[in-house]
């Protein structure tokens, strides 16, 4: 085995600043896979809402499940969606002056 053998990577150079991903609409850069998928109408996957409210996708399962939450759209069983707009309504709600107690309870649509 030769052990002066080097390997070389190919490193990506990096974009230049004009070029870089800017955020649409205030959003946060799109992350590659399959868990963000966005289309025209606003829709995102459960994975990419819970990002966007810095939770994670079981805690959204679980307020689903406990009619918390932002609203959402059931497409299936399986295939669970939300509106953007319906995730900055459900911040907006709770979102509390400075010195203010606690969020108010979430109503049941």
């Amino acid at each position: 085995m030769n052990r002066n053998r080097i390997i070389h990577r190919r490193i990506p150079a990096p974009l230049p600043p004009n070029e870089a991903a800017i955020p649409a609409e205030g959003l946060a850069p799109a992350a590659p896979g399959p868990d963000h998928v966005r289309d025209p109408e606003g829709l995102v996957t459960p994975a990419a809402a819970a990002r966007r409210l810095s939770v994670s996708p079981k805690v959204l399962e679980r307020w689903r499940s406990d009619g918390d939450g932002p609203a959402f759209v059931r497409f299936t069983s399986k295939t669970i969606r939300y509106r953007l707009q319906d995730v900055d309504a459900f911040v907006a709600e709770r979102t509390m002056p400075a010195g203010q107690g606690n969020p108010p309870a979430a109503t049941s649509p």
